[in-house]
Formats: C-alpha cells, sequence, structure tokens
C-alpha cells in the first residue's frame, strides 16, 4: 500500500482517537444535566406529595366522620342533633342543640366545626331503632356506630309516707301523679333521648330508646318535689327492669328580673347555679318561680340567654325574700394569654373573671370574655403544661383591669407561670 494511503489512514483514526474523550464528556455532562433534573422532578414531587399530606391532615384534624351499621338490616335514614360536650353552669340542662343534620339511609357524613366546636354528643334517632347518643371529637372518627332495637323503658315515681314510730318511719310508697321523666344520655349532665309523664299509679313509659347504651341516667322532675336523678335499674341479665324513683318533698323560690326598657325577659332562663335541671323561664314582666329545689337549698341564681352587652351582680334565691336579678350594661375584655419563659402564646389556656365559667384560647392563645360586670377585675388563667414529675404541671397568671360598661378593653396580656 502506498506510503500516502497508510499515512492518511492512521490520520483519521488518530483524529477519532482524539475526538472520542470530547464526546465521553459532553456525554457524561448530558447524562449529569439528566440526572440532576430527575432528581429536581423527585423532590419537587417529594414536597407536593408532603404538602398535600400535611393539608389533608391539617383538614382531618378538623372533621369527623360518622357512620353507622346495623346487624340485621341496613342503616336506616337518621337524624343527627349535635349538643355541646361541656356541661357549665350558665347553660340550660339538657343543653340546647348546635345543629341539626339528616342522614340518608346507609350513608356516612363528615362533620366540621359548625356541628362539632372541637367536642360534641350526638344524639341519634331513626325508623325502627333505639334513640342513643355518642361522643365525638374533630380529628378522631369514631368506629361504625352499632344501631340497635328500639326498646321501652319502665319505671314508678313514688313519695315515701312516714310515720313516727319510736322514730321516723317508712310506712308506704305514695304514688306521685304528672311527674315527667326524662331518659339522659350521658348522666345527669347528658342529652335527652326520650322523656315520659307518670300516671295515677305513678308509673311511666319511654318508648323508642337504646336501653343496651351505657351512661344512661333518669331524672325526674315534680311540682313540689326535689328534683331527682336516679340511675337505670338493669336485671341480672343487664335487661332494663322497673325503676323505682322517690322523691322527697322540696322547696320553691321567688324573684324577678329587672331588665332595661325594650328587652324582653321572658327570652332568659333562670338557672339554680349546681342544680342541673333546676330552671324557670320569667314571664314578661320579669318574675319567675324555680321549683324542685332542695329545703335549705339558697342557691346562686344565674341567667343563661343573656346577650354580650348585658351582666348582672351576683344574686342568691333565699326563702325568706323575693330574688332580685338587675341587668345592667357589660363590659368585655380580649387579649392572650403568654408564657412568662419565652412570651410565646398559649393556646387552649383557661380564661375566666371572678367564678364565671372560663373561656378557652385559640390556638393563638387568643381570648375574649363578655357580660363582664364593669369595675375593678381580675383576668385569671389557666395552661395546663409540660409535665412535671409524671404529671402535668399547671400554669397559673392574673392580670388586673378596669373595665368600663359597654367598652371593651383589648390587647390584654396574662402571663402564666409554673406554680
Amino acid at each position: 500500500m502506498p506510503i500516502r494511503c497508510i499515512c492518511y489512514r492512521l490520520g483519521v483514526v488518530v483524529e477519532r482517537s482524539n475526538a472520542t474523550p470530547g464526546r465521553r464528556a459532553r456525554r457524561t455532562r448530558s447524562a449529569d444535566g439528566s440526572n440532576l433534573r430527575a432528581v429536581g422532578l423527585a423532590l419537587a414531587l417529594c414536597a407536593v406529595v408532603g404538602a398535600a399530606i400535611v393539608a389533608w391532615r391539617a383538614w382531618d384534624s378538623r372533621r369527623v366522620t360518622l357512620a353507622f351499621a346495623r346487624a340485621d338490616a341496613p342503616a336506616p335514614a337518621l337524624e343527627l342533633t349535635f349538643f355541646p360536650d361541656q356541661f357549665t353552669f350558665v347553660a340550660p340542662s339538657p343543653p340546647l342543640p348546635i345543629a341539626t343534620r339528616q342522614l340518608a339511609a346507609g350513608a356516612t357524613a363528615t362533620f366540621a366545626a359548625d356541628a362539632v366546636p372541637e367536642r360534641a354528643v350526638v344524639r341519634y334517632h331513626g325508623d325502627g331503632i333505639g334513640a342513643g347518643f355518642v361522643h365525638v371529637a374533630l380529628g378522631a372518627s369514631p368506629p361504625p356506630i352499632v344501631l340497635r332495637p328500639a326498646v321501652a323503658l319502665r319505671g314508678r315515681v313514688v313519695a315515701p309516707v312516714a310515720a313516727w314510730q319510736h322514730g321516723w318511719r317508712c310506712l308506704a310508697l305514695a304514688p306521685v301523679v304528672g311527674a315527667e321523666a326524662l331518659l339522659m344520655g350521658g348522666g345527669k349532665h347528658g342529652v335527652e333521648l326520650g322523656r315520659a309523664v307518670s300516671d295515677a299509679s305513678g308509673a311511666f313509659v319511654i318508648d323508642g330508646v337504646d336501653a343496651a347504651l351505657d351512661g344512661l341516667a333518669l331524672r325526674v322532675r315534680a311540682s313540689g318535689f326535689v328534683l331527682a336523678h336516679a340511675d337505670l335499674e338493669r336485671g341480672a341479665d343487664g335487661t332494663p327492669a322497673v325503676t323505682v324513683v322517690p322523691l322527697e318533698r322540696g322547696a320553691t323560690r321567688t324573684g324577678r328580673v329587672e331588665s332595661p326598657p325594650g328587652f324582653d325577659p321572658s327570652t332568659l332562663l333562670v338557672l339554680a347555679r349546681g342544680l342541673p335541671g333546676v330552671q324557670a323561664q320569667p314571664a314578661s314582666d320579669g318574675s319567675f318561680t324555680l321549683d324542685c329545689l332542695p329545703p335549705r337549698a339558697e342557691p346562686r341564681l344565674v341567667l343563661a340567654g343573656l346577650p354580650p352587652t348585658l351582666a348582672h351582680a351576683p344574686s342568691r334565691a333565699v326563702a325568706n325574700a323575693p330574688a332580685t336579678i338587675t341587668l345592667q350594661p357589660a363590659a368585655a375584655v380580649r387579649g392572650r394569654v403568654l408564657s412568662v419563659a419565652d412570651g410565646k402564646p398559649l393556646a387552649g389556656a383557661l380564661v375566666w373573671v371572678g367564678d364565671d365559667d372560663a373561656v378557652r384560647a385559640d390556638d393563638n392563645g387568643c381570648f375574649e370574655l363578655c357580660r363582664v360586670l364593669p369595675g375593678d377585675v381580675e383576668v385569671r388563667a389557666q395552661w395546663d403544661g409540660a409535665r412535671k414529675r409524671s404529671r402535668r404541671a399547671k400554669w397559673h397568671g392574673s392580670a388586673a383591669v378596669r373595665l368600663v360598661a359597654g367598652q371593651t378593653l383589648a390587647d390584654v396580656e396574662v402571663i402564666v407561670t409554673d406554680s
């Protein structure tokens, strides 16, 4: 082969061999770029999925889903009534409903804070099943609620007849006619599941309830007798038995609500603090009569249904004089509960004035107190802090403020510390 041809071919080979590292470098850079883009896409996808999970958990923590099941048939259409799951001395008993919802046959439903403010008691009833109740909380959906057939609960209301025979002795049990018997779900502070009125023999029958539930109790009210609470009687096999509720003679107290011109006091309820169920609705002139009180009771009186702009001074129902409850313009307080350690807001702290019911601070530690009497008052707060020696430590604090009628005092800071 000619030398020129050989040299030419060698040159081509050399050029190709010299060009290979460049191509490899370009391929390497291209592969690295592709890998970086893939990693970036994977990280972005992870971020999107993580954000979606966080958003879903936040959404789910503010919801509760209810499902119902029946052993012998599909779940029927139900009426659900939501009640507050917290007894307060300024609320009627049984409590007033928060919301009512209709649930189609066999359906499940998800509810938010408009029906379940953190926690609630849900009463349910429908065709062919016994009325029942369940406690629920946002972010904690319960397992399917078992529906059972409706049954009837029977009882008698009696009054002991006593005579002196070397000491007071019960000689007989006289029937109490016209007594109102309420079946309460959740004990004496619970919700009403059914009611009936006693007949001439003192007997009553409450129909259409689920008697297999725990936490059932009877509340019996009759004019001239002390309001009574009794646990449900059950036989040896756990089935409901006739519950005999004895009543003792009680007392009544009278009084009047003095209200500003133009305000209708009949929109209110007068409550005997510490005696759930003892309450009365004033007449349009403000007069009221509290019945079913223990003979020597002189309870503090509280008004339910007051607008935020009105308050009243403490008043008691005493035996020797009518009580007077005077309404007057109220003040309000807004502020935050803060930690003394770092100044951060304390979510869920309890805040109150005097011996009024407490309110709970929100997630930012903010609170608002309404219906506060004007003058020099002390705003108190309590927060359950971190564990200390295997128990929850309670933090306390207070702030002294001066309130003016008709005004809202804002930006009040209550500093709490470990006590």
